[in-house]
């Protein structure tokens, strides 16, 4: 059987300072990326309203012929 070594698992405060930090500004730019899709979604969203023109809709509703028009 071979046994591990201590060194292993030895790890200091300055690696332990160094992996915090790192999580951190993995944290920071994770919720930076979100915030721009999130505007970005919003952008899109707003520019596809401003695409669409409203359709002319006629002043009186459309009645059909009282009398068949082709008999």
């Amino acid at each position: 059987m071979i046994a591990m070594s201590d060194d292993f698992f030895d790890i200091g405060w300055e690696e332990m300072a160094l992996a915090g930090s790192l999580a951190e500004e993995m944290a920071e730019e994770a919720k930076e990326r979100r915030r721009l899709e999130q505007e970005t979604e919003i952008e899109e969203s707003d520019c596809r309203c401003q695409e669409c023109d409203p359709c002319d809709t006629p002043e009186e509703p459309f009645k059909p012929p009282d009398e068949d028009q082709y008999p």
